[in-house]
């Protein structure tokens, strides 16, 4: 029985001993579906590659679906591959001819910066040709064309009542304005930016300070930028390049009983968000600055002083000049002059007048003023963005209340009164991005205060009304 029983256990296992052959099956399989896998891969990455090579290096430019574009907006472009970009710029075109200049700003992406802004009513075709775009060959196998207008400048500004203040934004065709900012917000100042995409705007905050605010130009998308706490941050000034804003900063006492320190500039770095005081000196003051048109010079007025100082950011090197009105500075299209108010304490009394600054000799001159009769207490201006005008607000008659707007040539003085409606007073001149038209404010003297916007153009006999309203600012 015990024997019977061995044989059928030992028959059982005869059976059973083709069984450790699976194994070697089973890796033949795995080998040859890790083959096939390969195959596959490489047929499709040689695909990939021949359909690269036909289809070439791709190009796209972040111009907007409507083809509507700012006056000075950059134009981007975004090669599929790394590029050359000597071999790049030969093939980009724009019709009609715009000055302007390519910038490579990596191995992916070139721009164009225009220098004067794009043209209200004209079409601009702009076309990338086909050809090589880098050393190896690599090259865009099919030209590309793209075609953008100028949209139409708005005009921002504040209206404001006891218990609110907001941003509203109007256009010169006569349409609606437009609230940019809620109601909830209490707005003390702003302005905005020349590319005209965004606003920077100022709010006092529940600790008793002031912070710096940022709304887009369509509006409803206002946030918070900087908080600064118990500080008073105001008088924002945004480059012309839109990438920093100046802004004047006064630090809060130890105690919320104490005054607040004396106001010293400070620039924030919308990419980087770093945020520095100018002036190392902590003797050097600063309020309202401005920045000169190519964004690398900043001037700001020092009221304990009694002095404008300008520093420029590039070449770290810094002018003074004296002026004792703390009036706005205005600067020459290319960076070089400034334009700025002082006062003259003379044998017959008080003499305003207009100083004019050379930067490249730092040395300043009375432009406008010198030999006087009596004090025009010269204040607002306003330079041409392309140098052959300037705006100057002066008191003209006899009522003192009275400012009129007179444009003229700084280099000739030769000009026409622009502004002057009985019972009217003008300040706070702005050109619009192209020189060809002017807002500013208007109050109609002894009858309810109600502040106006006005607009004129060449071929006005008289300013136009835009608007009811303060601050007005253009945003492009």
């Amino acid at each position: 029985m015990k024997s019977s029983k061995t044989h059928k256990q030992r028959s059982r296992s005869q059976k059973q001993a083709p069984k450790p052959d699976a194994p070697g099956i089973l890796n033949l399989s795995l080998d040859n579906a890790a083959t096939g896998l390969i195959a596959i891969l490489s047929v499709l990455v040689s695909l990939t590659i021949l359909l690269g090579e036909q289809a070439g290096v791709r190009v796209r430019v972040n111009l907007p679906e409507n083809g509507l574009v700012a006056p000075y907006q950059t134009i981007t472009f975004t090669f599929s591959e790394p590029y050359n970009p000597g071999f790049a710029s030969e093939l980009v075109s724009m019709n009609p001819i715009h000055e302007g200049y390519l910038e490579w700003v990596d191995t992916y992406t070139m721009r164009f910066v225009p220098i004067r802004p794009f043209e209200l009513g004209v079409t601009y075709t702009l076309k990338f040709e086909k050809g090589e775009v880098e050393t190896r060959g690599r090259e865009v196998k099919k030209a590309q064309t793209w075609e953008f207008k100028t949209r139409e400048p708005l005009v921002a500004y504040m209206l404001a009542d006891e218990t609110s203040s907001s941003i509203w934004a109007v256009d010169l065709n006569g349409n609606p304005p437009k609230r940019l900012t809620d109601e909830s917000v209490k707005v003390i100042s702003f302005d905005a930016a020349r590319i005209g995409e965004f606003i920077i705007f100022t709010v006092a905050n529940e600790q008793g300070g002031v912070d710096l605010w940022r709304v887009s130009r369509a509006g409803g998308d206002a946030f918070l930028l900087l908080d600064c706490g118990r500080d008073r941050c105001t008088t924002p000034a945004i480059s012309p390049d839109g990438l920093r804003i100046a802004y004047s900063r006064e630090f809060a006492g130890p105690s919320p009983e104490l005054p607040f320190g004396s106001p010293r500039i400070w620039i924030l770095d919308l990419q980087s968000r770093q945020n520095n005081a100018v002036y190392e000196d902590q003797e050097i003051l600063g309020y309202n600055p401005s920045w000169a048109p190519n964004s690398n010079k900043l001037a700001s007025y020092d009221g304990l002083s009694d002095q404008i100082f300008m520093l420029d950011l590039r070449e770290k090197t810094q002018s003074i000049f004296s002026s004792n009105t703390g009036g706005p500075v205005t600067w020459s299209p290319d960076s070089s002059k400034m334009l700025f108010t002082d006062v003259d304490q003379a044998e017959e009394g008080v003499r305003t007048q207009v100083k004019l600054a050379d930067l490249s000799i730092n040395k300043s001159e009375t432009l406008i003023g010198a030999k006087d009769d009596r004090d025009y207490s010269y204040y607002a201006l306003a330079w041409s963005p392309f140098g052959d005008n300037v705006v100057l607000s002066f008191h003209g008659g006899d009522d003192p209340l009275v400012q009129t707007l007179w444009l003229f040539d700084p280099s000739t003085l030769e000009g026409i009164i622009i502004a002057d409606q009985k019972d009217y007073s003008y300040n706070s001149p702005q050109w619009d991005p192209w020189g060809t038209a002017l807002i500013f404010q208007q109050f109609k003297l002894r009858s309810t205060f109600n502040p106006e916007i006005g607009l004129w153009q060449p071929g006005f006999n008289e300013p136009l009304l835009l608007t009811q309203g303060l601050m007005p600012h253009w945003l492009p």
